[in-house]
């Protein structure tokens, strides 16, 4: 999964950049083979999340089926597309991500379940995507993968106003300073 590089001569080991970025970030190697196989220099948002909801990591994740009706509602919610079915996992896991940053409110038990399985590894799947595109010279897909790191932490759309990271600011007002785009920070 070129992690590492062995020398069969002297019998040794030198580790990569790929090596590097899944040990920092606790990477599986099935995850970085697939970032590996999927990554490209130029990728949007749908392929960014596409490529978060293949990762290794969610392996065990399943489609229950009790959950499919509440992803139906959940993939028409969110604002980037989902191309897969709703029956695969790695749509789920597109959704709920995208759920999180939306900060949807979810009904079933099971699906807050997986949710915060989600939650606890979005960052560091999204930070580990970064880096490999830093390390790969892909200046436009790092600035794009690092505003999604962003978004995931604060769980704030780029679209929407910064404001909403904080708890104590009226819905009301958000949205009015959202709908209003003459004012600038």
């Amino acid at each position: 999964h070129s992690l590492i590089k062995y020398d069969r001569k002297s019998g040794s080991f030198q580790v990569t950049a790929l090596g590097r970025v899944a040990s920092h970030y606790y990477v599986s190697h099935d995850s970085i083979h697939i970032f590996n196989e999927h990554m490209k220099s130029q990728m949007g948002d749908v392929e960014i999340f596409r490529l978060f909801s293949l990762s290794g990591e969610f392996k065990n994740i399943h489609v229950r089926e009790e959950e499919k009706i509440e992803l139906m509602k959940l993939v028409t919610r969110v604002p980037i597309p989902i191309k897969e079915s709703v029956d695969e996992p790695s749509a789920k896991v597109n959704a709920l991500l995208q759920s999180y940053i939306s900060r949807l409110k979810l009904e079933g038990f099971a699906l807050v379940s997986d949710m915060t399985y989600i939650q606890q590894s979005a960052c560091r799947l999204m930070r580990a995507i970064h880096e490999i595109a830093l390390r790969r010279n892909w200046a436009s897909l790092a600035e794009r993968t690092l505003i999604i790191c962003k978004m995931v932490e604060k769980r704030t759309w780029s679209s929407q106003s910064p404001l909403r990271q904080f708890s104590g600011i009226p819905d009301v007002i958000i949205r009015k300073l959202e709908k209003n785009s003459d004012i600038t920070w």
